[in-house]
């Protein structure tokens, strides 16, 4: 009896979970489980409040949840204008910018934000979720870091394909002096140079494909290439060759002829 009611107790610690959730079709079925595990336990006020639950919330976000996501992007579309590296020239502003992209990423998804309310922190999420990693290669000075992921991209996301402040550009910081940065503009040659990169591996294998390659004149396995069988004189061992004329070629006693017939 006592196994029975501490799992009862279980089940019914899962039920409030899932009405803390909104999840009145979970925390019902657990209520049931606990009330045939045990009678006894008081199970009426969770099955009001499971009455209580919005049965269609799990349809969809409720207004008051499209409200804050609305308010999320609107927040986020203020700030990144403000920030954006391209329009904001203060020191910082990079950061900044990267800071309140990776916000707007954690607030807008629903697990991240359930993560982020549950831990209080981003990276926290973005670790056990296992985003896959972009690597982004910087210079600072004579350091090097990786940022998960590009903010530029989830503005370009926002706001559309359309560049807001550039003509299609895109630029990269150097370090020309400890401490001193410049951008670099790389509007013009950067698209064609990328798409070489990207058919470069295509015209490998082409000039692979080309290349002739020289096979040798004998095998010790017989195939469609080495159809002929052979002896050696010297040790009796088996091997094949492509042609008839192979002894032709490789006459006995001639230097080629002795490497085969010694092998």
């Amino acid at each position: 009896m006592d196994s029975n009611k501490d799992e009862a107790l279980r089940c019914i610690n899962i039920a409030k979970e899932a009405i803390s959730a909104g999840n009145k079709q979970r925390a019902l079925k657990f209520l049931g489980i606990a009330r045939r595990l045990n009678q006894n336990l008081p199970v009426d006020d969770l099955l009001a409040a499971c009455e209580n639950l919005d049965s269609s919330s799990s349809a969809g976000p409720s207004d008051d949840v499209k409200n804050v996501i609305e308010e999320i992007r609107k927040a986020y579309r203020k700030l990144s204008l403000k920030v954006h590296p391209d329009k904001n020239k203060a020191p910082g502003a990079e950061e900044a910018f990267k800071k309140v992209s990776k916000a707007f990423k954690c607030l807008s998804d629903d697990d991240s934000r359930r993560q982020y309310d549950q831990t209080g922190l981003v990276d926290e999420f973005e670790y056990n979720q296992q985003y896959q990693v972009r690597r982004r290669r910087r210079r600072t000075g004579n350091d090097f870091f990786d940022d998960d992921f590009d903010p530029d991209e989830i503005f370009r996301a926002f706001f559309g394909n359309r560049d807001m402040f550039r003509n299609a550009h895109v630029y990269r910081t150097r370090t020309h002096n400890a401490g001193a940065h410049q951008r670099e503009d790389l509007g013009g040659g950067g698209p064609n140079l990328m798409l070489l990169l990207q058919l470069l591996p295509f015209l490998i294998i082409i000039l692979l494909a080309y290349i002739p390659f020289s096979e040798p004149e004998y095998s010790l396995q017989k195939n469609y290439s080495y159809p002929f069988k052979k002896t050696t004189e010297k040790h009796g061992v088996e091997f094949f060759v492509k042609s008839r004329e192979f002894d032709e070629n490789y006459p006995i006693g001639s230097p080629s002829r002795n490497d085969i017939e010694n092998m």
